[in-house]
């Protein structure tokens, strides 16, 4: 032995940076936590979503409908003017997606008084086209407004209910022209691209139908 016999102690070896982490158990758990949280996070931005595209869809029917509503109003208002040739038939055009006949406005939207309007399908929307007052009523003239009322459709009908004078009995017809009196009634059935948007087939009743030359 030497002179001074020194003492060791045995000290545990410290690890290196490198060896440094985190146990199985510590990994197990953080990941545990990282799926509950990412499970939340999830969770919350599927509502926000359905939410919005909930609130989306409702805005859309709720326009759709009330454009709806403005046509139905339109066709409502229809009267039996009658045309500048003795004896012709009156100044009604119905077809299956088209519908062309002169309204009695109130001077809301339109000017006062009898206008000649025109209902139509154009590629996938529905216009609305004035054509002036009933005294300017021609063919061959230019709309001088145009109004998109829907977009998006898949298809347009327009059907008629009424007695048209041929056989004198009341039937529907996918077309009302050339007759002395108007339908009683008007289909009206839209469909659109987003089914989602697609209401009811709607009957609208002609509010001046019962003046002369009525059914």
């Amino acid at each position: 032995m030497t002179g001074r016999g020194r003492r060791r102690t045995l000290r545990a070896p410290r690890r290196r940076a490198s060896q440094c982490g985190l146990t199985l158990i510590e990994l197990l758990v953080s990941l545990a936590i990282l799926m509950i949280l990412t499970s939340f996070i999830v969770g919350g931005l599927s509502t926000t979503i359905r939410a919005f595209n909930t609130d989306r869809r409702s805005t859309t029917e709720m326009a759709s409908h009330a454009a709806a509503e403005s046509v139905r109003d339109l066709v409502a208002s229809a009267i039996p003017a009658a045309n500048s040739q003795p004896g012709g038939p009156l100044l009604f055009d119905g077809q299956r997606e088209e519908l062309r006949f002169v309204a009695l406005s109130e001077g809301r939207t339109l000017r006062g008084g009898p206008q000649d309007v025109r209902i139509r399908r154009r590629g996938k929307e529905l216009v609305v086209e004035v054509f002036g007052s009933l005294r300017d009523n021609d063919a061959r003239k230019a709309p001088i407004s145009t109004t998109t009322i829907l977009r998006g459709l898949r298809d347009v009908r327009f059907r008629y209910f009424g007695d048209a004078g041929a056989k004198g009995e009341p039937t529907w017809r996918d077309g009302w022209t050339k007759s002395d009196r108007l339908p009683a009634l008007v289909e009206m059935s839209f469909s659109f691209e987003d089914a989602r948007r697609n209401a009811p087939v709607s009957i609208v009743a002609l509010r001046n139908e019962g003046a002369p030359g009525g059914s």
